[in-house]
């Protein structure tokens, strides 16, 4: 179905020339509309409900009566429709500059709109105000290009499946041919004299031609099997002499046709004898390739019959006899009183759709006509809201939709009942598009948005049972009050379905897992977590696992989520299970609070899509990794993949300095045979676009130090000042004497065990480095913390700004911008650390009166140790260091009161010094290692043999090292020795945002580590030492 251009109202006419308006169809329409009700303003990307219209007169049939649907009220709710993506055509801020190097979108609202929307196997297509087409990824929602050639809007689109082409319409009176695969424009047709826009495009496929309807009444015909027939001379002499003086008098010379100069594509012409002049007496709005028993797709033996619709009024029937039309008559509109109240002018149709007999006409007025394709009457008006123009309709999945200029799609079922409405916001819905084999409905509104519906709940409230590919993941309610099993079937009983099909599961789990304020250390959420660790207990069931439980040696604590799925092949499970070699994977489901809300741009708790990444609370850290791990290993299981017995083991105190995870996995040991590699993924790219492998992180210490009077209060200043101790002065005395003013910790021999950088180290972390300027510098990493080669205005940092005397070369530049990343990697993953959080006095009052003398003064710290200082020492070493300060403080003190000096208080010293995470530093060079680098280079560039060794590919993985620390990856190594290797493989992007406000992670990664950890375990069996 070809979705419905728009125009200004067009009062209804009998003659052509009485078309004086030039227009760009569907934008003047928004004009209008706007001028009329006001800009509206931008929609938010927000969850949507279905709302019940519990009229009873909405189920009749009485013929010609007309029901009111405005606004129907949200009762009798019967389910949550998700928008699981929203894309955007318009560029701002939040558009990384990674996507806007793939083109320049549309700079503001108005040419921005999605005006046409088409869909293949692999694709959206979305066309734009501007004439851009917008190509976007159907599994990763991703902007894969542009395609730039219309001068002005593109009105319509049409795909040829069989032969992979795209046909586009536009407002330059012109339709492009794509390649589908390579996105190359293969050809330009030409529309007749005088054409104005291409409004609306349908291609046959049983007679393999094109027919336009245009903006100057008239309908053409494209011979696509026939289109060499006419040699190229022909060809450009027929473009030669054409020039519309009515439709491009009104256009800017840059887009009038004659100044426009012709791209190198082969260029073919739409002849006379191929044109129905006149077809209507208004616009040609939108046609339709049907068959008069109402079916879209007609059955064996059914004629193809053309239904077009205008400004007029009109709904005419045409006949194609391979490239010409014959009428075969019209729907008599004229003797029919307009008993839904609209007025002459409202007549306009802008859109048609067609369903088992029936034929669906939206009215500028709002109202949807259903005709019966049999007797060719009018039986029933679906009225809408006053002015609600419906620019689209599509019959999907047994609904019809309806697309409004009120930013909503409305929802009837085939007996023509309203089931409610989806709210898009205040923008109109000009375009709607389905795949056929999906509960999938794609809406494109004015500000430029691409959204993506799940409407399977519909499809569930439409039927007593649910068939078993249908999924309803979002029974849970908003206030998480009525908690319910994530309703995904066993996966044994779908079969393998499509990577799309498995990935939109994910994303259904993931979206119901997000709503669980699953934050640890807590109280008042510690029952939010429990529910989390059971959802997630529950999925691990119904995904096919042998075993799901929760587990747990520390009442206080939060369960550890249990599950495992066993090896494919009988024999691999004939050991006991305590005794089996296994694939350790962990994580954790616990997450960070949310912070300040008002810095998000959606409710954290609510996960949102948005131009390729799912935001939300945990989608990086570590919820979306878990599944991604989980589903990975569950299709492996269901398609009889899995070569060894696969134990999940996912935290709920990762965050929480994983209380109780040592103590309930020694207790329950033989639960998880014998790991030969533990997998995880708990750290970020360092980049955007380059997949990394990490292999080492820090260790840490955290410390709590807390120095306090003998007296019991805060005292005045100005009364007691010089008598008594200074808490805080002593604080800040031993703070600063923990490192120099450079940085360097002075703690005595705390440097003594870091192991020296040998050669081979620094010669690949400068390779490193070299890689991340040549193809990162757009990365956070580069162009927030080094000065980056592509600085307009490079200048030495230490002589100034701007002063030409004190300018750099670029090389210079380039090697500055080297020197300061090198040093800053090795600064943050190579050598210890000493970190001061924060300081507090002792009172509230203290803290804000800036008279008093706070009786007690504390501060956090932490260390991060790396290899070869061995924690304990270093703790003591800090601890013995502080306690020595502390002393010579005392010490000075004791000194003054010998020396006269009266002081009424003493100091005591509370300090607390915690190892919490021992380093870890894993060998790249070990066959396991190179097995999931392999496994990554595989996913993301094809197989890595293919690969010449001086190819930048090659280098793909980045081998990488982190800062931070994770005390489950050193301890479990070393519990379940010595066969156990870790391998932490990194999904997230540098600007994840983990931890922080607006976390994100990009669906593209989210996918493809899926793919890579089915790719790493597939054959790890063969990598992995024998367990004796």
């Amino acid at each position: 179905m070809s979705s419905a251009p728009t125009s200004p109202p067009v009062q209804r006419q009998k003659s052509a020339q009485s078309l004086t308006l030039n227009v760009n169809a569907k934008l003047q329409q928004l004009q209008l509309h706007q001028q009329q009700h006001g800009r509206l303003p931008q929609r938010t990307p927000s969850q949507s409900s279905i709302h019940s219209n519990a009229s009873p007169q909405n189920g009749s049939h009485t013929p010609l009566q007309s029901y009111s649907i405005a606004s129907p009220p949200p009762l009798n709710q019967i389910g949550q429709v998700r928008c699981l993506q929203t894309l955007s055509q318009v560029l701002d801020s939040t558009h990384s500059a990674l996507e806007a190097t793939e083109g320049e979108r549309d700079d503001d609202k108005g040419n921005g709109s999605v005006l046409s929307l088409a869909l293949d196997e692999e694709h959206v297509f979305s066309g734009s105000q501007r004439g851009h087409i917008y190509v976007w990824n159907r599994e990763t929602f991703r902007l894969e290009r542009i395609l730039y050639g219309h001068t002005a809007g593109c009105l319509a689109m049409a795909v040829d499946d069989a032969r992979g082409v795209l046909y586009s319409g536009g407002g330059d009176g012109k339709v492009r041919a794509w390649d589908v695969h390579t996105l190359e424009c293969l050809y330009v047709v030409y529309a007749g004299v005088n054409s104005g826009s291409i409004l609306s495009l349908v291609y046959s496929r049983t007679h393999d031609v094109l027919v336009l309807g245009c903006q100057n009444t008239s309908i053409q015909v494209f011979d696509v099997a026939n289109k060499d027939s006419k040699s190229r001379e022909e060809r450009l002499e027929e473009i030669a002499t054409r020039h519309s003086g009515f439709f491009d008098s009104a256009k800017p010379a840059s887009e009038s046709t004659e100044q426009t100069s012709e791209p190198a594509e082969e260029s073919y012409v739409v002849f006379g004898d191929k044109i129905t002049p006149h077809a209507h007496s208004g616009y040609v709005y939108s046609i339709l390739l049907g068959s008069l028993s109402g079916n879209s797709i007609n059955a064996v033996g059914e004629e193809d019959i053309l239904f077009s619709a205008a400004s007029d009024g009109d709904i005419k029937l045409w006949r194609l006899n391979g490239a010409t039309l014959e009428n075969i008559g019209s729907l008599d509109r004229s003797a029919m009183p307009d008993s839904y109240g609209g007025e002459d002018e409202d007549v306009c149709i802008h859109s048609l759709a067609v369903n088992d007999g029936l034929l669906f006409a939206g009215l500028q007025s709002g109202a949807i006509e259903v005709w019966d394709l049999e007797t060719r009457q009018r039986i029933r008006v679906l009225a809408g809201t006053s002015s609600a123009n419906v620019f689209s309709l599509m019959v999907h999945s047994h609904c019809l939709y309806a697309g409004a200029a009120d930013g909503t799609i409305r929802v009837w079922d085939t007996d023509l009942q309203l089931l409610g409405r989806i709210s898009c916001g205040n923008d109109s819905v000009l375009a709607l598009v389905a795949p056929k084999d999906d509960d999938l409905l794609i809406g494109g509104t004015e500000d430029g948005a691409i959204s993506f519906w799940d409407t399977s709940a519909i499809a569930v409230s439409l039927s007593e049972t649910t068939a078993p590919s249908t999924l309803n993941l979002y029974s849970l309610s908003k206030d998480n009050s009525n908690l319910q099993q994530p309703q995904i079937p066993p996966f044994h009983e779908q079969g393998v379905q499509s990577r799309r099909h498995r990935g939109r599961r994910m994303l259904q789990a993931l979206g119901q897992w997000i709503q669980l304020k699953s934050v640890s250390g807590v109280p008042e959420l510690q029952s939010e977590c429990r529910r989390a660790a059971r959802f997630l207990k529950d999925l691990m069931r119904q995904l096919g696992a042998a075993d799901a439980r929760l587990i747990s040696s520390m009442p206080s604590s939060n369960p550890l989520v249990y599950g495992r799925f066993d090896a494919s092949l009988p024999a691999a499970n004939t050991q006991p299970l305590a005794q089996r070699p296994t694939i350790f994977i962990y994580g954790h489901y616990d997450v960070m609070p949310a912070g300040d809300e008002a810095l998000w741009r959606t409710d954290p708790f609510e996960m949102v899509g948005r131009n390729g990444y799912l935001y939300g609370r945990g989608v990086s850290d570590d919820k979306g990794p878990v599944l991604a791990a989980l589903f990975a290993i569950s299709e492996m299981a269901a398609s009889g993949q899995l070569p060894m017995t696969v134990v999940f083991c996912i935290e709920g105190e990762e965050e929480n300095r994983s209380v109780g995870l040592h103590e309930t996995i020694e207790d329950n040991r033989e639960l998880f045979g014998v790991p030969q590699l533990i997998l995880l993924s708990l750290s970020y790219w360092l980049g955007e676009s380059t997949p990394c492998l990490t292999y080492g992180m820090r260790g840490s210490i955290a410390a709590n130090m807390r120095i306090e009077s003998t007296r019991k209060a805060d005292v005045h200043s100005g009364v007691w000042g010089g008598a008594v101790n200074e808490p805080l002065i002593s604080l800040s005395y031993i703070l600063s004497h923990l490192s120099d003013p450079s940085g360097r910790i002075q703690i005595p021999g705390f440097h003594d065990g870091v192991r020296p950088v040998c050669e081979k180290e620094e010669a690949a972390m400068r390779d490193l480095v070299q890689w991340i300027i040549d193809k990162e510098a757009h990365a956070p990493l580069v162009t927030r913390t080094v000065l980056s080669p592509i600085s307009a205005d490079p200048v030495d940092l230490e002589l100034g700004s701007g002063n030409p005397e004190h300018s750099l070369s670029p090389e210079d530049v380039d090697r500055r911008a080297k020197a300061d990343l090198y040093n800053q990697l090795m600064q943050r993953w190579r050598f210890p650390t000493l970190t001061v959080h924060h300081m507090d006095v002792s009172t509230v009052a203290a803290r804000s009166n800036t008279t008093l003398v706070p009786a007690a003064a504390q501060a956090s710290l932490s260390v991060r140790v790396v290899p070869d200082q061995s924690l304990e020492d270093i703790a003591e070493k800090l601890r013995t260091h502080i306690e020595h300060l502390f002393d010579n403080i005392k010490a000075q003190r004791r000194q003054s009161v010998a020396e006269g000096q009266a002081l009424l208080d003493d100091l005591k010293l509370h300090l607390d010094v915690q190892p919490n995470a021992q380093w870890w530093l894993a060998d790249p060079e070990t066959p396991v290692y190179k097995a999931a680098a392999k496994a990554i280079h595989d996913e993301w560039y094809g197989s890595l043999d293919d690969v010449d060794g001086n190819d930048s590919k090659a280098h793909v993985p980045l081998l990488i090292r982190e800062g931070g620390s994770i005390a489950a990856i050193p301890w479990l190594e070393s519990f379940f020795a010595p066969h156990a290797v870790a391998v932490n493989l990194p999904m997230g992007q540098s600007s994840d945002n983990a931890h922080l406000d607006n976390e994100r992670i990009s669906l593209v990664n989210l996918m493809r580590g899926r793919q890579v950890i089915q790719r790493l375990v597939k054959d790890i069996d063969q990598v992995l030492q024998p367990t004796p």
